[in-house]
C-alpha cells in the first residue's frame, strides 16, 4: 500500500482509502445479499411445510365427509379450501425460490449467485 509517514504513524492515500471502502461496502453487500437469498429458502421451505399441512387436514375432511352423511357437502367444500390454501402456499413458495435464484434486476443468478 502507498502511504506517507508523519510523527503519528501511516497515513494511507486517498485513493486506497476509497477503494478499501468500496471493497469494504461491496463485501457487506455480498453478504446481505447471502442472507437475503437464505432467508427466501428458509420461508419458501416454510411454505412448504404449510401446503404440506393443508393437504393433511383437505384428507381429513374428504374422510370425515366419506362418513359422515348429514354434513358431507360441507366437510368436501372445507377439504376444498384447504387444498386452494395448499396450492397457494406451493405457489408463493415457488415465487420466494425464484425471487431467491435472481438478482435485483430479475435475472437468472450463476451457481456462485452472481448474475
Amino acid at each position: 500500500m502507498t502511504h506517507t509517514e508523519d510523527g503519528d504513524g501511516a497515513e494511507l492515500n486517498p485513493h486506497l482509502q476509497a477503494a478499501e471502502r468500496a471493497f469494504r461496502a461491496g463485501q457487506q453487500a455480498d453478504g446481505a445479499l447471502r442472507r437475503a437469498r437464505a432467508a427466501q429458502r428458509s420461508a419458501a421451505d416454510s411454505l412448504d411445510k404449510s401446503a404440506d399441512s393443508q393437504d393433511r387436514t383437505a384428507r381429513l375432511f374428504e374422510e370425515a365427509a366419506e362418513r359422515s352423511s348429514p354434513y358431507r357437502e360441507e366437510l368436501r367444500e372445507r377439504a376444498g379450501r384447504h387444498r386452494e390454501f395448499a396450492h397457494e402456499d406451493r405457489r408463493m413458495a415457488q415465487q420466494m425460490r425464484q425471487m431467491g435464484e435472481s438478482d435485483s434486476m430479475g435475472n437468472a443468478a450463476t451457481p456462485s449467485g452472481r448474475p
